[in-house]
């Protein structure tokens, strides 16, 4: 998942699906299932809400942040391929 924080955004990307996240990620471990996520939060401290109160809002949620667009699409290969070579 992509959150973009700042002007032209969402006033509060995160907020808006974090209880969704969570909702998704109960059901799948009820059904004895691990849902994994991965996000990417584009933004600064200066931006309101903060990068560090959106990220930290997912990471709560069980959610792996990467580092960049780039980095979540380099996980999600690591999490299908399971280490194999790609």
């Amino acid at each position: 998942m992509d959150f973009v924080l700042g002007f032209g955004s969402h006033e509060d990307p995160v907020g808006s699906t974090i209880e969704t996240i969570k909702e998704a990620k109960a059901i799948a471990a009820a059904e004895g299932r691990e849902l994994i996520i991965l996000a990417y939060v584009l933004g600064t401290d200066l931006d309101t809400p903060s990068l560090e109160q959106q990220s930290q809002m997912l990471l709560d949620a069980g959610v792996i942040l990467a580092s960049s667009s780039t980095n979540t699409g380099l996980l999600a290969r690591e999490f299908i391929c399971k280490g194999e070579e790609a």
